[in-house]
């Protein structure tokens, strides 16, 4: 599977990755949608909608970079990033799956509303996230042996990442440190970026010492763009993890920065967030005064540089690396005002 590095990614490469996945993920709902099986039409249904919401929801930027993290690694690897494209749609095909289900614990009062339709779209979700992309490590033309691999790399990331989702559901913003919130937001979602990169270097058959090392690349990528996505939430005004008391990175931050009598002022409006606009706004405003936001981004800076460092220190095809460069950089400039450039 091993191509010889004798050129560099096109500059076009990304247009015509994601062109090859829409292409790829276009036949596999039109073969699921034709098949016989309940399972595999609800499947194709599933991804359908999926795509057709792409251009709607504004996540787009966000699928490029699961799309191209994977194509870039390999192509950094052999200089023939297009072979990858497989790999890039298993990738596309967890943030379906995983993006369905995380709304649905965001939101759970759907359950209440049509149980049956709830129901039916959590067990495909799943099915879409775990059958699928094994689908296609089964189609892939390498050998048993690097089949093997793909196969485990892509159980244990997915096992890594419910890991993370489930301790991110019990880490209380309150008592958690620092610490403790980057090591969740690794697992929970550097988990799925570490799987995607790790795959792509198994996929050109990079020994173990290099898949780690793009496996930890990949994972670092996967917390910036998690903190990228506690911003979005507050950007947007959708307040998701005010209203569901989630441990982000920005409210701990806060918690430990201000004095004792603040601290607990902001914990009462925190508790009052779930059910109170009025509390979110005011808890909202706190966490994005221009101090709290400046000193927030120099705690992330180090983040930012160990992503560059270990993509610096892994080499590879010239233009690819400089697209993988350019991730990080689209990564930590999507929301200006929280200056992490």
């Amino acid at each position: 599977m091993r191509a010889q590095r004798n050129g560099a990614c096109e500059m076009t490469a990304q247009q015509r990755a994601l062109a090859d996945v829409a292409a790829q993920a276009s036949a596999m709902t039109q073969r699921l949608s034709a098949s016989n099986s309940t399972g595999d039409r609800a499947m194709g249904t599933f991804v359908d909608a999926f795509s057709a919401m792409i251009p709607l929801d504004g996540s787009a930027p966000s699928i490029n970079g699961i799309v191209m993290l994977p194509v870039l690694v390999f192509g950094a690897e052999t200089a023939a990033p297009m072979l990858a494209t497989p790999v890039a749609l298993i990738h596309t095909l967890w943030w379906a799956a995983a993006r369905y289900l995380d709304d649905m614990i965001d939101s759970p009062q759907l359950a209440q509303t049509d149980p049956a339709e709830f129901n039916r779209g959590v067990l495909t979700a799943i099915a879409v996230g775990n059958y699928l992309p094994l689908d296609i490590i089964g189609d892939l033309a390498v050998s048993d042996a690097v089949r093997f691999r793909l196969i485990t790399e892509y159980s244990t990331g997915c096992i890594d990442a419910l890991s993370g989702q489930l301790t991110d559901l019990d880490l209380n913003a309150e008592t958690a440190t620092l610490d403790e919130v980057l090591r969740n937001y690794e697992d929970k979602t550097g988990a799925a970026y570490g799987m995607a990169a790790a795959l792509a270097a198994q996929l050109a058959e990079c020994d173990a010492d290099r898949v780690d090392a793009w496996r930890s690349f990949g994972r670092a990528l996967g917390v910036l763009r998690q903190l990228v996505n506690d911003q979005r939430d507050l950007v947007t005004e959708r307040d998701e993890d005010l209203r569901n008391g989630t441990a982000t990175y920005l409210l701990v931050h806060l918690l430990g920065t201000v004095s004792t009598a603040r601290r607990a002022e902001l914990i009462g409006l925190h508790r009052q967030a779930r059910t109170s606009e009025e509390a979110r706004a005011e808890l909202k405003r706190a966490m994005l005064a221009a101090d709290i936001v400046s000193s927030y981004a120099e705690t992330i800076e180090p983040i930012v540089r160990a992503a560059r460092d270990t993509l610096g220190s892994l080499g590879g095809d010239p233009q690819c690396v400089t697209e993988l460069a350019g991730l990080i950089d689209e990564t930590v400039s999507l929301f200006p005002q929280f200056q992490l450039r």
